[in-house]
């Protein structure tokens, strides 16, 4: 091309280069301001990236993460991470077999023996219409009674202490009375006649003694026991026929 038909710029050379530096500040100009906005811009996306939305129900809660990580419940394809609302409790399993029967424990100590409960023991008996008799033993003592039963007399049970006759087991190897029985036969001629009471102690050995009776008209029937005990064949397992 011929040098005569470019086209010549108006300018000048000094005129051209001042219009380049004029063009690099007002480019250096929009370089600064975008720098001065991106910081904003960058924090905004920021919030929007991170923003939760909430169930209104309150129970379905989702984050967006535009970052996911492997393993920590965040989908690699969307982001997104929910989770749903706890579900209601499930039914009751049933109970499970009864489990086998413990071993039995040990046998406890046997505890000490009480106190030996006190004799009380009376016995009765009547053989005619004119009075009763009663055997009687409290306390380690040994009683007879006698009531007489006709019209017009009182009625009144009259008492003998027969623990101070001779004879009478007092302890020892004889015990004390622990029971009573009384005995009577008025029919008869017949030996050891009278009112018989016999003991049992606590040794398990048997006293007898006899007292007599006595009564007359408008005079109440009494007891007369002048002793001894006597001891009589005492019960013992087996045949005591000796």
């Amino acid at each position: 091309m011929s040098p005569d038909s470019r086209t010549t710029s108006p300018f000048g050379p000094l005129a051209r280069d001042a219009f380049r530096r004029a063009g690099m500040v007002a480019s250096l100009a929009l370089v600064l301001a975008a720098g001065v906005a991106s910081p904003a811009t960058a924090a905004a996306r920021a919030v929007t990236g991170q923003a939760v939305t909430a169930d209104p129900s309150g129970g379905d809660k989702c984050k967006t993460d535009h970052h996911p990580r492997a393993g920590d419940g965040t989908s690699a394809s969307g982001g997104k991470e929910c989770k749903g609302p706890t579900g209601p409790t499930g039914p009751q399993g049933a109970t499970g077999a009864t489990g086998p029967t413990g071993p039995t424990g040990a046998t406890g100590a046997t505890g000490t023996q009480g106190p030996t409960g006190p004799c009380v023991e009376i016995d009765g008996f009547q053989d005619q219409q004119v009075y009763e008799v009663r055997g009687a033993v409290s306390g380690g003592n040994a009683y007879a009674g006698i009531r007489d039963v006709r019209p017009g007399e009182d009625h009144t049970m009259r008492w003998t202490d027969l623990s101070g006759l001779p004879g009478y087991p007092t302890g020892g190897q004889n015990g004390t009375a622990c029971g009573v029985s009384v005995n009577e036969h008025s029919q008869g001629m017949q030996d050891l006649a009278g009112i018989k009471i016999d003991i049992i102690t606590t040794t398990g050995l048997v006293f007898e003694t006899i007292c007599t009776e006595s009564h007359a008209a408008d005079t109440p029937a009494t007891l007369t026991c002048p002793g001894p005990w006597v001891p009589l064949n005492s019960p013992a397992p087996g045949d005591n026929n000796t």
